[in-house]
């Protein structure tokens, strides 16, 4: 495996303390030390920014805290890619796959494209697409190597 696709559900995880967030950073370790490139659609940028928000709002963070965040995503090693193609096809599998929405879409059709891993802490997007995409894998059923250290 030469790459990986990480959805903003988990990509998050890596700045923020909330449930899988230790198998996030684990994950995101094991793909640096394997010289894993991690790449996400270019909408993963607002995802991010939208989920800080959002955070903010319900003033579980400040906004301080929200930027220190977030400046620490985007300079994280994820790869941003988008072309029309990777839209076209994240249409059809939305439709294939009954989806409310295009975005975690895009997230399997660049894994589709790339021929590799998708990770999504997204249990419903897991629960749609579970045992039709078999590169398609949920953080919940991750188990560290370390851990059995």
């Amino acid at each position: 495996m030469t790459s990986v696709v990480v959805d903003a559900s988990v990509a998050v995880k890596w700045v923020l303390d909330e449930t899988y967030s230790p198998e996030a950073v684990a994950l995101l370790q094991e793909w640096a030390n394997a010289g894993i490139r991690v790449i996400a659609p270019a909408l993963q940028a607002y995802e991010l920014t939208n989920i800080l928000h959002k955070r903010v709002g319900r003033a579980d963070m400040t906004i301080e805290e929200a930027y220190v965040a977030l400046t620490e995503l985007l300079g994280a090693d994820v790869t941003y890619e988008h072309d029309a193609a990777t839209s076209l096809r994240a249409l059809e599998l939305a439709h294939q796959f009954g989806l409310p929405a295009t975005y975690d879409a895009h997230y399997l059709a660049l894994a589709e494209r790339e021929g590799c891993e998708y990770w999504t802490a997204d249990e419903r997007l897991w629960n749609s697409v579970s045992g039709k995409l078999s590169w398609v894998r949920w953080i919940g059923a991750y188990h560290s190597p370390a851990a059995d250290d």
